[in-house]
């Protein structure tokens, strides 16, 4: 509304000094529509109508906004938004954004450079801590990878920080995206960083040899300068604002299958806030500017080299595995992954149990003692002896050859035992059956052989050329020389049987 005096100085322009609308607009610098509307007027208005206030389409759903920001102060818009949706509102964020304004104060951002990066250059990794969901005691950590280009986003929940557990998120999160970056940017991760003064810093063996096999360089962000892997961070931000608040999960595994679907539908397929752009459109671009993944797999395992306690146990990331009672002091190897513990003797696993990532716990299996009680109760000290041979005559043949030589019966008869638990007794005395018609003996080569007998050949695989100017493609022969030469052969044959 324009001041009283406006009005009134165009009042007078116009029926005192008869001015046209478009002379009273330029003189006084006001819209020609406006002066048209004081003329029509003829009169000078001094006070403004207040305007009814208009009900707006979310005012249904206040109650419900409150009720959600009571149980997580932290939810985002995004996140009310997708639980309004469920109740039935059809509006749109920006009613919402507005509301939530008047009902809790914005954050104060910091300013900073923004990052350029082009297609498949790089990618930024971080972890985001969730705390005790299951109230087991077990944190649970989020691995977050985002390609810094497309904005495209890789979640996952594990239960440990771990380098090993770092690597097969990392692992994955390369299969899902189908291909490599040139760089990949990390926080100051203890797995990751083994030292570092300033600008310049060492990674811990373990990482560099992962990042050997794929052949990516690895940037450590400086320390506090968050801006560095600010893609990241951002999307560790989303998870916690629009994907943690209000849900509830069974197990690990049911949190994951939530984190999927919540990726896959919702996060890759929404308008970036600041490109503006859908990820998973974007990615659909700059997926050929990746590199090709190895095809052959790296171990990520966590690996642990052991002897069994009497007890017939292992110890393995605070806990306590059983395994078979025959191979009680008996050096091991126990490997783990996300869901598995397996226990290895002569490179083959005698048994496997279910993961746990308590602490202090005791895990065995009844198959485990097997035969124990029946051979305390015998107190036999012929036992051994006695056992090895009931699996065969090849192996009471084997029995009484080694007592004539000088080889440790003792030694021989236990590790015979272990062999038998790896690989079975019947198994055992083929393998012994067919040394013994070769002229062997010892128990070293009877683990050689029950080894060679599972190994499988495996082709190398193909050879593959990183350089366009290495392939090469031989030219089709010319088979018209051979026929030239077949011609003239039978001429020749010809004239000598005309001869």
């Amino acid at each position: 509304m324009l001041e009283p005096g406006i009005q009134a100085e165009i009042l007078r322009l116009h029926h005192a000094q008869r001015l046209s609308r478009r002379q009273i607009a330029d003189q006084l610098g006001v819209n020609r529509k406006t002066v048209a509307a004081v003329i029509e007027r003829g009169q000078v208005i001094t006070k403004v109508r207040q305007r009814r206030p208009r009900s707006s389409i979310l005012e249904p759903y206040h109650g419900l906004v409150d009720r959600l920001l009571e149980d997580a102060p932290a939810r985002s818009a995004v996140n009310i938004l997708q639980r309004l949706r469920e109740a039935g509102y059809h509006g749109g964020i920006t009613i919402l954004r507005d509301h939530l304004r008047t009902i809790r104060p914005s954050e104060q951002t910091e300013a900073f450079f923004e990052l350029d990066f082009a297609p498949g250059e790089a990618a930024q990794v971080d972890w985001g801590e969730f705390g005790d969901v299951f109230a087991d005691g077990t944190k649970v950590h989020a691995f977050v990878m985002v390609l810094c280009f497309s904005r495209m986003l890789y979640l996952e929940f594990t239960l440990r920080e771990t380098l090993p557990a770092l690597l097969r998120c990392y692992q994955r999160a390369l299969q899902f995206f189908a291909g490599l970056c040139r760089e990949y940017w990390h926080d100051n991760m203890r797995t990751v960083m083994a030292e570092r003064v300033g600008r310049l810093w060492r990674l811990t063996p373990m990482f560099e040899a992962y990042r050997g096999f794929h052949g990516f360089k690895a940037i450590l962000c400086g320390k506090g300068k968050g801006n560095e892997k600010g893609r990241v961070e951002d999307g560790v931000k989303l998870v916690r604002h629009q994907f943690w608040p209000g849900r509830h999960f069974e197990d690990l595994a049911d949190l994951n299958r939530q984190a999927r679907q919540w990726r896959d539908e919702l996060a890759n397929r929404r308008e970036h806030a600041t490109t503006g752009k859908v990820p998973e459109l974007v990615f659909a671009n700059e997926k050929s500017s990746l590199l090709p993944l190895r095809p052959d797999p790296y171990d990520t395992d966590d690996i642990v080299s052991t002897k069994v306690s009497p007890f017939f146990r292992v110890r393995f990331d605070r806990n306590n595995y059983s395994v078979p009672w025959t191979l009680g002091g008996k050096p091991v190897t126990v490997r783990g992954d996300d869901d598995e513990v397996r226990v290895c003797y002569g490179g083959k696993a005698v048994t496997t149990h279910q993961r746990c990532f308590l602490k202090g716990q005791t895990i065995t299996k009844d198959e485990h003692q097997e035969g124990l009680r029946e051979h305390k109760a015998a107190a036999s000290r012929t036992w051994q002896l006695e056992t090895v041979g009931s699996w065969g005559p090849s192996c009471r043949r084997y029995l009484e050859i080694i007592q004539a030589g000088q080889r440790s019966l003792r030694s021989e008869i236990r590790e015979l035992l272990c062999l038998a638990t790896v690989y079975g007794a019947q198994q055992v005395e083929v393998t012994i059956g067919r040394l013994l018609a070769r002229g062997n003996v010892g128990v070293s080569h009877v683990e050689r052989a029950l080894r060679l007998s599972e190994a499988e050949p495996k082709a190398p695989p193909p050879l593959q050329l990183t350089q366009q100017r290495l392939s090469f493609v031989p030219p089709a022969p010319d088979l018209t020389s051979y026929d030239s030469l077949l011609i003239e052969a039978r001429r020749k044959a010809d004239e000598e049987d005309d001869e």
